[in-house]
Parts: C-alpha cells; sequence; structure tokens
C-alpha cells in the first residue's frame, strides 16, 4: 500500500509530471490527421478510409504493447533516480564529463524508441542539459550496444561493425558540444531541479 500511495502522489505531483503537449499543439496535429483522412477519403473514397483505419488499429495493436511498458520504464526510472544525481551527472555544470557520461550511457541503452525516449523524458526532467540529451540521444542512435550485436556483426561481419563502431564514438561528443551553443542560441533552458 504504501508503495501505491507514493506512485499516486508522485504522478499528482507537478514538479514530477510532464506539461503534456498542450492544447494548441494537439489540435494542430488534429487538425493534420483530420486532413489527412479528408485527403484519403478524396483520393481513394470510402475504401481507402476504411484501410487506412484498419492500417492505424493494427499500428496501435503493434505499437501500444512497447509504449506502455517503455513508459512504465520511464515512470519508475524518475522515482528510482533522485533528480539531483541527473542533474550532477548531466546538467549544465556537468560540462564535457556530462556529454561523455551520457554519451556512455546512450551506448548501453538498450531497447528501441519506445524505451530510449521516454527515458530522455526523464532525463529533462532531471536537470539534463541540452548538450547531454543530445550526445545520449546521438550516441543511442550511432552506438548501442545491442545492435551492433544483434545485427552489424552477424550482417556485415566484425571487421566492418568495428570500424563503423570506433569510427562513430566521436559523434555523439562533437553533437553534445554543438548542442550546447545552439540550444543557448534558441533560448532553451534546463529544467531547474528543486
Amino acid at each position: 500500500m504504501p508503495l501505491i500511495k507514493g506512485y499516486i502522489l508522485a504522478a499528482t505531483d507537478t514538479k514530477m509530471r510532464v506539461s503534456g503537449i498542450g492544447a494548441r499543439q494537439f489540435f494542430i496535429w488534429m487538425g493534420v490527421a483530420v486532413g489527412a483522412v479528408a485527403l484519403c477519403w478524396f483520393l481513394r473514397g470510402d475504401e481507402g478510409v476504411e484501410n487506412g483505419t484498419i492500417n492505424y488499429a493494427n499500428q496501435m495493436l503493434f505499437l501500444l504493447p512497447r509504449l506502455v511498458a517503455g513508459l512504465l520504464v520511464s515512470g519508475f526510472t524518475q522515482i528510482l533516480v533522485p533528480r539531483s544525481v541527473i542533474a550532477s551527472w548531466l546538467g549544465d555544470k556537468s560540462g564535457f564529463k556530462g556529454i561523455l557520461v551520457a554519451t556512455a550511457v546512450g551506448a548501453v541503452s538498450p531497447g528501441g524508441p519506445m524505451v530510449a525516449f521516454p527515458l530522455v523524458l526523464v532525463l529533462r526532467n532531471g536537470g539534463a542539459s541540452a548538450a547531454s540529451l543530445i550526445a545520449f540521444m546521438t550516441a543511442w542512435v550511432t552506438l548501442s550496444f545491442h545492435r551492433v550485436i544483434t545485427w552489424e556483426i552477424s550482417l556485415m561481419g566484425p571487421e566492418i561493425a568495428t570500424v563503423r563502431y570506433l569510427s562513430s564514438i566521436s559523434l555523439a561528443i562533437i553533437a553534445g558540444l554543438l548542442a550546447a551553443p545552439l540550444a543557448r542560441a534558441i533560448g532553451y533552458t534546463t529544467r531547474s531541479v528543486e
């Protein structure tokens, strides 16, 4: 019971909750979706709308379990890893060390986007800097160990996989270093940790 009570308190605490996409963005995306349905109906008729709806349902059935699992991991990670730890290791004051740590964490993070992007939200909400977030995402895309082992070594061979991996290590670090001034230029601010 204390676990459930703690989870409910954490879920209702505005400091721990993601604010959401906002009504304006929601209505923009709904307008795009309605426009796509209308265009499909105009070009393909009722059958096109029906087939599009079936495709939508199949994609939802495929993605929903992964999304739920990723969001569960994200939610519990926010509770298990104190925000102060994230801010100290990956925040604005972490500098180059934060970029290196984010690169290493991104390289060892398992799973696809349904796990990685909720984890990025945890890091952002915990006070990670833009440089660290970009380094993490770039490392996850280019250096993820599970993809190297599962796909690259088995399909391309260990030599090419090694060359590709070693030549890509600097990409996440460079992206993180470039992200800091770019984030300042567009006015991005790191979420504060209280």
